[in-house]
């Protein structure tokens, strides 16, 4: 049963749902999860035909289904609900900046629809700051879409992380490299060269526009 706000269960083992829930909206079947996640087909099948048993399976094997899911093992177990936002089709994570800079992406309260095609990697993100403020850029608290499956080309907006700290610039690839560039023209140093040490986190996709 699903309710308004949380997904519930009503089997002996809620696992089985809640796995099988998780695999419909993430679009992966029993070989797809398993590649991902590093547990055998064979045990996966085994959470899924056992709805009626009142086993568990192992931590571990909890930890590696749940890591790729994007859900905690607690709310995999149904011992924590899962919004429904969350179980949505299309529906994404609203990220902070801060968890790009510290790697935290697998719990999230907010959930939002994208309204284009995207990955499952995908997240949202609040536009802070005035570097990409402009006419052909974003406004302050826009909600931009960001995918990482997308390849960042010449002209693409991306969110990266270099020196500890997240960025939000756009592409510019020459023959002389990859520059990142900002949309507003009075920003000092505009333009720079993608650092080194950088680490691309995705291209936005979606910010009340196609982009």
């Amino acid at each position: 049963m699903i309710t308004s706000d949380t997904l519930s269960t009503s089997g002996n083992n809620p696992v089985a749902e809640i796995l099988e829930a998780l695999m419909s909206k993430h679009r992966l079947n029993q070989t797809e999860l398993s590649n991902r996640s590093g547990v055998s087909q064979p045990a996966i099948n085994r959470i899924l035909n056992e709805r009626s048993r009142a086993k568990n399976p192992r931590k571990e094997t909890l930890q590696k289904i749940a890591g790729v899911l994007g859900v905690t093992p607690e709310q995999l177990t149904g011992q924590e609900p899962i919004s429904i936002r969350m179980m949505a089709y299309g529906a994404v994570p609203v990220m902070g900046w801060e968890n790009l800079t510290h790697n935290v992406r697998n719990q999230h309260s907010i959930w939002i629809a994208c309204p284009v095609d995207h990955s499952d990697l995908t997240f949202a993100l609040t536009v802070q700051g005035e570097a990409m403020i402009g006419n052909d850029g974003y406004r302050e608290g826009e909600i931009i879409f960001i995918d990482p499956g997308v390849t960042p080309t010449h002209g693409k907006d991306v969110v990266l992380v270099t020196a500890g700290t997240a960025l939000f610039r756009r592409m510019v690839i020459t023959q002389e490299g990859r520059f990142l560039k900002t949309v507003n023209p009075s920003w000092p140093n505009p333009i720079m060269p993608l650092p080194a040490d950088a680490i691309i986190c995705g291209t936005v996709v979606f910010s009340g526009r196609v982009r």
